[in-house]
């Protein structure tokens, strides 16, 4: 019976260390098991941050658009009537009278030093005849303009059509003024 009793302590021992390695093995995969869902936890809370951050950024870039897009379209919108503006006294300038650009072309001929072809637009070929040098300018075929001319020589051009001298001489004297006149609120 000795031999019973070892053998019964033996497996009584067996037992109770299996029992302990359960123990200490179930102690492990609780402690194993609380950390991964700590780490699922704080990685779901970064996981939720992150997607806010996101959706402020994404909220803040569709604001910035929206609000880039409306200054454009204004910006555009303001080009547009400045354009507008200027074409309506190309318009006016070319509804004057000749005595009233007279003038006007008179200082656009005597700014011209060598000799050359006057090109007038068809409204003011008789303006052009009158005050034309017939010594110093010879007339040319008419061209596309609402008035004035196109000196061509040799050596130089020069257009004094009205759409030049508004778009190149008045406008960029004046834009910022009309611009200030039109926009102010």
């Amino acid at each position: 019976m000795a031999l019973q009793d070892i053998i019964t302590a033996i497996i009584s021992q067996a037992d109770q260390k299996i029992k302990d390695a359960r123990s200490v093995h179930q102690k492990g995969l609780t402690k194993i098991r609380e950390e991964g869902e700590r780490t699922v936890a704080v990685r779901k809370q970064e996981i939720a941050a992150q997607k806010e951050q996101k959706k402020a950024q994404i909220k803040a870039k569709a604001e910035n658009a929206g609000a880039m897009l409306v200054k454009n379209t204004v910006l555009t919108k303001k080009q547009e009537l400045l354009n507008e503006t200027y074409e309506a006294a190309v318009e006016e300038l070319a509804k004057l009278p000749d005595g009233k650009i007279e003038p006007l072309m008179r200082a656009c001929l005597k700014s011209i030093t060598s000799e050359g072809t006057i090109h007038p637009a068809a409204k003011h070929v008789d303006l052009m005849k009158k005050l034309a040098d017939s010594g110093k300018f010879e007339l040319g075929s008419t061209i596309k303009a609402k008035g004035g001319f196109r000196f061509i020589s040799k050596k130089q051009e020069q257009d004094c059509t009205l759409e030049h001298l508004t778009s190149e001489v008045l406008r960029p004297k004046s834009e910022l003024e009309i611009s200030q006149m039109l926009f102010s609120a």
